[in-house]
């Protein structure tokens, strides 16, 4: 409501009284007109009201009346206009013409608002009185003319004073009343005011304290109020604040946030490039009394759950390539694990001309380097095996530093920036030194003309009140390995994919696109994380975290000498659902002089070890297999003969851990393709190993 509406319900039951009664404002803007000096003054309050009462009576603007009424709003004491000096504050005539007589009371009352003071006039005709005094005077000049008739007039001035007195008692009896009526309606629209205060006070807490952006826009689309993250938002998308018209957000008509009840849609805008911040906003027209009288806007920042989705969907997609990865290189492990293993049994047939062992090499060149390519498929996949020590990253990196330094060229310098201590992780040396390789490389290619390489080491301790550098990032100590080059950069419709296998932003011949995948793979394998930050034509950095180890590093890293021990007849059994793989075995431990059993699945195997319980030694046998698994089949055996030893082969670890292995009662578990040395050296080590 507005101050003309308060006003007009606040004193609405001074509308019939026997006296004029109107209310000034500050500003001297008439906001109550009663029926009475309508009556008077032939002035309707819809002509009135609202305006300045200047305009309709010049007079009360001099400074006899403004000053006087100017006390009166800064709360002064009532003032009395009265009939002998200001008969005519609101100038009317009588029925007769006679222009009408006035007594004056202004008094001060509360503004709506509760911070200033509202005028209260009213006014009296007194023209009946002042008739009857000026005749009592008539009167009592002509008693002292007229001495006999003094009784007389004398009679009729205590009369008249009588009178007088009676009606001046009644009116004040009246106003007495009237202003109990007031003081009654003040109690009751101040103690309204208060509850209205209260609600109003409760209303803008709930608005500024949503978690999401509010903005309340009038009939005209301007901005009228804002909660805190609404004005931040409404700032960073159309540069608006309270005050403004919004007529359009991001160049889209704001018709088009607009939702209903029945169909609550968010839609989505995107601001910068390449949409840096993300935004959902839905609107809502206000409707009173069946006319449109504004909108309200929701704005949602969805920049970050977008991202959220964005890693969880591209997780998901590499999840998939990786499981269909590993199922391939296990059948390719198998392939090759024949191809290098008959190749290499060529090999040492001395009988072999040299042009044929030539070609038998050549064969296991390139078998190698599908080996390889192999492992770098199960390695983005996590399931190749992994030979665990504790590494100190520091000495690791100075030492491969060297080696990188002869792989790239000279243009292209290397910093190694870490403070003194040990940065100790838990790892397959082999694996982490391919993680600096394949990313040293991998900026190699980004700096063409030459530029600085920086591999850097720290420790950080997450704890439960801080930011996680990556997404679902436990707490603990951790390893932060950063390396940074100064390239060009990865274009952003390049980036949701460079973990991906096989994909490559280089020529047909110069990259597999297995690099930053394999990359990907092994810091999964070691339970770590990995991001990347970038900026097109500048730089690259990836970041890499691996849990923090307590272990000492271990430093003896010389290889024992593999010897190609023979055996002593010792019966093994040898179960492998791959034919070639199985004939690649059966034919090793033979010349080696071991009594070979062969099966083709677990269930196989049980039936040829119920035979010969008693005599096999060691079982060899692959962990997938249809029907029967190396799993399932170690636990059957180790149940029916403990002493028995099991060695487990398998293209890749499915998803077992080392832990799982022992459980089963496997000592030994072997990647495939493996080199028949390294084979024949375990199996001779478990041969000998007492039962435990």
């Amino acid at each position: 409501m507005n101050e003309i509406e308060i006003a007009e319900k606040e004193f609405g039951i001074l509308d019939h009284a026997p006296l004029g009664l109107f209310v000034l404002r500050q500003d001297f803007v008439v906001l109550f007109w009663n029926s009475c000096l309508e009556d008077w003054t032939g002035i309707s309050r819809r002509d009135i009201i609202g305006t300045n009462i200047s305009a309709h009576f010049p007079h009360l603007n001099s400074p006899e009346y403004h000053k006087r009424i100017q006390n009166i709003f800064e709360g002064g004491p009532p003032t009395i206009f009265s009939s002998q000096l200001h008969k005519y504050i609101i100038p009317s005539r009588l029925w007769d013409g006679q222009v009408r007589i006035q007594h004056t009371t202004v008094t001060s009352i509360s503004a709506a608002d509760g911070t200033g003071f509202y005028a209260l006039f009213a006014i009296q005709d007194v023209t009946d009185l002042t008739h009857r005094i000026q005749g009592y005077r008539i009167m009592r000049d002509q008693a002292l003319e007229e001495v006999k008739e003094r009784k007389k007039a004398e009679d009729e001035l205590r009369r008249a004073h009588e009178g007088l007195e009676l009606r001046v008692k009644e009116r004040t009896a009246d106003l007495v009343l009237l202003n109990e009526r007031l003081q009654g309606e003040i109690k009751v629209r101040k103690k309204v005011e208060e509850e209205l205060k209260k609600l109003v006070s409760t209303l803008n807490t709930l608005v500024y304290h949503i978690p999401e952006g509010v903005a309340l826009l009038d009939a005209e689309h301007r901005i009228v109020l804002l909660n805190s993250i609404g004005e931040k938002y409404l700032e960073a998308i159309t540069g608006a604040n309270i005050g403004d018209v919004l007529t359009d957000i991001s160049g889209h008509p704001l018709e088009e946030f607009l939702v209903s009840a029945s169909h609550k849609v968010w839609h989505e805008l995107k601001i910068g490039s390449p949409s840096n911040f993300v935004f959902e906003i839905a609107g809502r027209t206000i409707v009173q009394n069946s006319v449109i009288g504004g909108m309200v806007l929701v704005l949602k920042d969805v920049t970050e759950e977008r991202m959220l989705d964005d890693r969880v969907n591209s997780q998901e997609r590499l999840a998939a390539v990786g499981q269909l990865a590993a199922g391939i290189a296990h059948d390719f492990n198998n392939i090759l694990t024949g191809i290098i293993g008959f190749a290499d049994i060529l090999r040492t047939d001395y009988s072999l001309p040299y042009e044929e062992k030539e070609m038998v090499e050549a064969i296991l060149q390139n078998g190698e380097r599908a080996a390889q390519l192999v492992r770098q498929i199960l390695d983005f996949s996590s399931k190749s095996l992994s030979e665990v020590q504790s590494i100190n990253l520091m000495p690791f990196l100075k030492e491969l530093s060297k080696f990188i330094g002869r792989t790239i060229p000279e243009n292209i310098e290397i910093f190694i920036d870490c403070k003194p201590g040990e940065y100790i992780i838990e790892g397959d040396a082999a694996k982490i030194q391919q993680v600096f390789t394949n990313l040293a490389l991998n900026a190699r290619d980004a700096m063409p003309d030459g530029g600085k390489l920086r591999f850097a080491l720290s420790r950080i301790s997450i704890k439960p009140e801080d930011m996680l550098p990556v997404n679902d990032m436990p707490y603990g100590d951790w390893i932060a390995i950063n390396v940074t080059d100064t390239g060009t950069g990865i274009h952003p419709d390049t980036l949701p994919h460079i973990f991906e296998p096989f994909f490559t932003t280089k020529g047909v011949g110069k990259g597999t696109g297995l690099g930053l995948s394999q990359v990907y793979g092994i810091v999964k394998q070691h339970e770590g994380h990995i991001n990347v930050k970038t900026e097109v034509g500048k730089s690259t950095a990836f970041n890499i975290y691996l849990p923090a180890s307590r272990s000492k590093a271990g430093t003896n890293f010389t290889k024992e000498e593999i010897i190609m021990p023979k055996g002593r007849k010792e019966a093994i059994l040898v179960v492998e659902d791959n034919e070639s793989v199985r004939n690649l075995i059966h034919k090793k431990l033979s010349k080696l002089d071991y009594r070979v059993l062969t099966a083709i699945n677990g269930k196989d195997a049980l039936s040829i070890f119920k035979d010969n319980q008693n005599d096999i030694k060691l079982v060899i046998t692959d962990l997938v297999m249809p029907e029967m698994g190396g799993i399932e089949l170690s636990k059957i055996v180790k149940a029916k003969n403990p002493s028995v030893k099991i060695i487990a082969l398998s293209g890749y670890s499915v998803n077992f851990k080392e832990e799982d292995l022992r459980k089963s009662g496997i000592e030994e578990c072997m990647q495939k393709p493996f080199q028949s040395q390294k084979f024949i050296e375990v199996v001779s080590r478990v041969l000998e190993r007492e039962p435990g």
